[in-house]
């Protein structure tokens, strides 16, 4: 066909474009056909895998954004930890106080510090902080500072027999291991 071409482009010129043309018609219809040859499976196939990565990029996104929640709400949770440690000693002070006031004559002061010592309570309680019950339960490093030992008879050994120093938790993590003495 190529020396057709050749003879057409002697003679005329516009004959020669016309047959050029149909060449590259019939390379274009050869090229469609032998992606029209290519099994469909592998088509098949590379759909299948796009899919995958669709779905997991859907997936990696849905678990990024229920990460960044979490965390958020961790955050605002907790970004008010180190102000509640700090308060914990006023707190410590205040049950000292109650323990103080059985000798106090003045039934209004005694009102009034347990008046005090109440609403700071709940309102350490209303961001999370909460008291942890230390005496009679097991010794726990993670949630008790062992300042002490005793021999106690009929304790188990191990076993928390004087909560020295009240221990707290901020949304069931600790804030404050208690300060405990533990029966050997």
């Amino acid at each position: 066909m190529a020396e057709d071409a050749a003879n057409h482009v002697e003679e005329t010129p516009n004959e020669a474009v016309e047959v050029e043309a149909a060449e590259v018609v019939v390379e274009d219809a050869a090229e469609g056909a032998a992606d029209a040859d290519q099994p469909t499976d592998e088509k098949d196939a590379q759909i299948a895998d796009l899919e995958q990565q669709l779905l997991r990029t859907r997936a990696d996104f849905d678990n990024f954004r229920r990460r960044t929640r979490q965390e958020k709400e961790e955050l605002g949770q907790y970004a008010t930890k180190k102000l509640l440690a700090d308060l914990l000693p006023v707190v410590d002070n205040f049950d000292r106080a109650m323990d103080a006031i059985s000798e106090v004559q003045d039934e209004q002061m005694k009102a009034g510090i347990e008046m005090v010592h109440r609403q700071f309570v709940q309102v350490l309680s209303q961001y999370g902080v909460v008291a942890m019950q230390t005496v009679g339960e097991a010794f726990d490093p993670t949630r008790h500072e062992a300042v002490m030992q005793e021999a106690a008879e009929g304790t188990a050994p191990n076993t928390v027999i004087q909560e020295l120093q009240k221990g707290y938790t901020l949304h069931e993590k600790i804030l404050r291991p208690a300060m405990v003495k533990v029966s050997v």
